[in-house]
């Protein structure tokens, strides 16, 4: 597979370079496969790692659902979203409200477009 090819896994990972780069993986490198740093916790905060946008010209946006099933998600907009980071990669926390935390079972996405 080649590099310089967006949609070639390179690095024969199951991901393909163009997915690699926008989450701020290394598309060289077989075990940069996930950009979530920290999973969504008990006070409903969350880390992943992305590409600037201002490199990649992508917004980035959020949804929830309580079951997975295509037809059940959501919108979300965020209580708090910061990004940090002064290289072409950024690490961004978010914070979900209150609301949302109250269920037995919350899952959420991050969507790039």
């Amino acid at each position: 597979a080649d590099l310089g090819d967006p949609g070639a896994d390179f690095d024969a990972d199951g991901v393909t370079n163009d997915e690699e780069r926008i989450w701020g993986l290394d598309p060289t490198s077989g075990s940069s496969v996930h950009p979530v740093s920290s999973p969504l916790d008990a006070s409903g905060i969350f880390t992943y790692t992305r590409r600037s946008p201002a490199l990649t010209g992508l917004a980035f946006s959020y949804e929830w659902s309580t079951t997975l099933e295509g037809g059940s998600w959501q919108a979300l907009t965020p209580d708090r979203e910061n990004a940090v980071g002064a290289g072409p990669v950024e690490t961004v926390h978010v914070t979900l409200g209150a609301a949302l935390l109250t269920g037995p079972r919350l899952f959420v996405r991050v969507k790039a477009h």
